[in-house]
């Protein structure tokens, strides 16, 4: 009893020093003055953190009791649960305190040993500076969003900080897709199993569909089938939701801004793929700030893998942000920086910007089509070299960690792919359908259906993961595991 006490404390003592507990203890009067959190929020904030920093010390502190311990071991030892004993596991690895290997064979249980003299090439859960010069950025905004004190903004699609703000409290670091994403633990989150990441390409799901809206104003702005905005407009006519984060054109000329719709009316205006990155989690900011509980967030692989992470390894601070009700996928192959979304349409395709009706990727094509009907295509394969560094690292192309994926591939014209993930969205596709909003049939199994969808999705898989060993070895970080 004596030495639990005694390791109790010195958990509590570890974790009052850590870096992370002195930047947001210390920063209490930016924090205050920036106004985004409350004295109340921030004390909830810094109760979450202390509490969740003791006990990984005390699984640190057990580690180098026993001097080395397979998981069933350490359970035993520290007493919580499997699924927070191996997330703190894997925070400690990250922050480079402790070191996983295999037993004697490939079979046996990893064992886990302390680093007495960790050798940091980093400060653990720094600022996500070096995610942008290692071009791994993703452009979502959860850092924005997340940020205490305001110190990031989108500065030419990347965050910049703001030396003069910054307490250095590694909150964004945590929010972000591209520092640690572990998604064996954030798929389990999810679907309540644990998985193989390369032997399943489109993770697992419930249902899979085609599906089409039955409303005739959806139809008249949708990409494909208007799944996304039925899906919500069911939400907004049943007072399921108060807002959706989502993304706008702002003009003629294809550019696009984040935006939170309060309304079925403003979501029409929202409808179809843009195909250029833009920040859609700057909306959880924005959407605290008007006051909304309840949210629903469509948006691609990297953004919906930001606000699972954060539910996962800090899912205090999202809750500030409000409850979301319904996460909704879109399925992504890459995603264009602005300019080279322009040099696409117009040296490509041959269609100026404003010309631009609507844009598709369908068949191995990049599509423009102009506001005369005309079509213009040019082979994807020519253009993946202008998508986002970033896109090539990210081996999700059906959107794995959403309740309900919506896309195109393996559905005839004006039809979506559907694949229902998760209770939650069984339940709202389902009242959705039964209240006339869309209509569904199962996804064809032939091979222009569902096996294209997997084809494809182990294709970008089997490449990026590779790319993500050559970024290793080059020593950038970035792991799904």
């Amino acid at each position: 009893m004596v030495n639990k006490l005694k390791n109790d404390l010195n958990a509590t003592l570890d974790a009052l020093n850590s870096f992370r507990i002195r930047a947001l203890f210390g920063g209490e009067k930016e924090i205050l003055e920036c106004g985004k959190l409350t004295r109340e929020e921030w004390e909830k904030l810094l109760d979450y953190l202390v509490d969740d920093e003791t006990e990984r010390r005390k699984v640190l502190i057990a580690l180098k009791s026993l001097g080395n311990a397979t998981l069933s071991q350490l359970e035993q030892e520290v007493g919580i649960s499997n699924f927070n004993l191996r997330k703190h596991l894997r925070l400690l690895e990250y922050e480079g305190l402790v070191e996983r290997g295999i037993g004697e064979n490939a079979n046996s249980a990893p064992i886990y040993k302390p680093v007495l003299k960790p050798e940091l090439s980093r400060t653990p859960f720094e600022k996500i500076k070096f995610i942008v010069d290692g071009k791994l950025c993703v452009d979502c905004g959860a850092c924005v969003s997340f940020c205490p004190v305001n110190a990031i903004t989108i500065v030419d699609e990347a965050p910049v900080i703001d030396e003069n703000k910054c307490i250095g409290c590694g909150v964004c670091n945590v929010a972000c897709p591209r520092t640690f994403l572990y998604l064996d633990l954030i798929r389990e989150y999810v679907k309540g199993a644990s998985s193989n990441l390369e032997q399943e390409p489109i993770a697992s799901y419930k249902n899979a569909l085609s599906a089409q809206t039955k409303k005739e104003e959806i139809k008249k702005v949708c990409q494909d089938g208007g799944i996304v905005t039925s899906l919500l407009t069911y939400l907004f006519d049943h007072k399921l939701i108060d807002g959706v984060l989502a993304v706008k054109k702002t003009g003629e000329n294809w550019t696009s801004e984040p935006v939170v719709i309060t309304n079925k009316e403003e979501l029409l205006q929202t409808a179809g793929t843009k195909y250029v990155i833009t920040p859609t989690l700057i909306g959880l900011e924005k959407a605290k700030k008007m006051g909304l509980k309840k949210i629903a967030v469509a948006g691609t692989p990297c953004q919906i893998q930001a606000v699972r992470k954060s539910q996962v390894f800090s899912d205090n601070f999202q809750e500030l942000m409000g409850d979301i009700a319904l996460i909704i996928g879109i399925f992504c192959m890459e995603n264009f920086a602005y300019q080279n979304l322009k040099k696409i349409s117009e040296d490509y395709c041959k269609v100026s910007l404003e010309n631009a009706r609507k844009m598709d990727i369908s068949k191995g094509q990049f599509s423009v089509h102009t506001k005369t009907g005309e079509r213009t295509s040019v082979p994807v394969k020519e253009v993946t070299s202008l998508a986002r560094e970033a896109c090539h690292v990210c081996p999700d192309l059906t959107n794995e960690l959403a309740d309900i994926s919506v896309g195109s591939i393996g559905s005839p014209p004006g039809w979506s792919t559907v694949l229902i993930r998760t209770e939650r969205g069984k339940e709202v596709f389902q009242k959705a359908q039964e209240e006339g909003y869309l209509t569904s049939k199962p996804l064809d199994e032939t091979e222009t259906g569902l096996p294209m969808v997997i084809k494809l999705a182990k294709g970008k898989r089997k490449r990026n993961l590779e790319k993500l060993e050559s970024k290793r070895a080059e020593g950038n970080y970035a792991t799904y595991f």
